[in-house]
């Protein structure tokens, strides 16, 4: 909750499903709690910007609280909204979900999983099937346009955004990657490293700061590192990563890409971008 309250702005919240807060306290009896959670929800997110969700999957408990929310509504004038669960895009595809799920968790059809969906109805449903579904409340299922067409949500690609990485003394990240790159380089080689050795990790370290990628070298580092700290197992590298002569001198990898003639640019190569 005190993230929702720090983060709220330019968010719309919907109740949820049968796992919600304000469902399971209407499941459980208590509807002067939902009604509470309800209104606080609407305080936080603001006016317009929290709903009261109605699902029908085809649950005896969905059906159960549908009039409960509805009377919420009319209490507290927080607006209702029609959702179908999506997991598969048709109904014939309920079937495979289950396959899926007993690939996932280890078991054959038949067995309990833990994960299994009670009905077929959690598929991408069109707006008629919602309608016939909920004939008395239209207007929930029109209001989930409405909030489509408020939500505007932009990805920027060709960016890569990680998380920000503390680098001690508010050192410059290249920087502090490349002294800890050398300093790797020289305990892995020795003193004299040889020459086409240092070429490549100069070439690796140009590449990575072109392509953006210091950040991420610094923060694999930063767990792998954390990770041994703790006696927690961890490998020596897999997949295109090995190929990387500075991740060996930092200790992410313990293969020497140049000793099994590894190319960096299965990792990371400009040309692609």
């Amino acid at each position: 909750r005190e993230l929702l309250e720090k983060y709220h702005e330019g968010l719309i919240a919907l109740s949820a499903c049968l796992a919600g807060e304000i469902p399971r306290a209407l499941l459980s009896g208590d509807y002067e709690g939902a009604k509470k959670k309800a209104l606080w929800y609407r305080s936080v997110m603001g006016e317009n910007n929290f709903f009261l969700e109605i699902q029908d999957h085809g649950l005896p408990e969905q059906r159960r609280i549908i009039p409960m929310l509805a009377q919420l509504s009319r209490e507290t004038g927080i607006p209702l909204v029609a959702t179908n669960d999506v997991h598969y895009i048709s109904k014939e595809d309920a079937e495979m979900q289950q396959v899926l799920i007993c690939i996932q968790t280890n078991h054959t059809l038949g067995e309990d999983t833990g994960m299994e969906f009670q009905t077929q109805e959690f598929y991408l449903k069109s707006e008629q099937e919602m309608l016939s579904l909920f004939p008395e409340y239209p207007d929930a299922v029109e209001r989930t346009s409405e909030i489509a067409e408020r939500c505007n949500v932009e990805f920027e690609f060709g960016k890569t955004k990680l998380p920000h990485f503390e680098v001690p003394g508010n050192q410059d990240h290249f920087e502090y990657l490349k002294n800890m790159a050398q300093e790797g380089m020289r305990r892995r080689y020795g003193e004299n490293i040889p020459e086409e050795y240092q070429k490549r990790l100069d070439y690796e370290l140009s590449v990575i700061s072109r392509m953006g990628y210091v950040d991420y070298y610094l923060i694999v580092h930063d767990f792998i590192n954390h990770a041994r700290s703790r006696n927690i197992p961890v490998g020596p590298g897999r997949g295109s990563g090995a190929g990387s002569i500075t991740a060996y001198a930092i200790g992410i990898t313990g293969i020497d890409p140049m000793k099994y003639s590894l190319l960096f640019e299965r990792f990371l190569n400009p040309e692609r971008v």
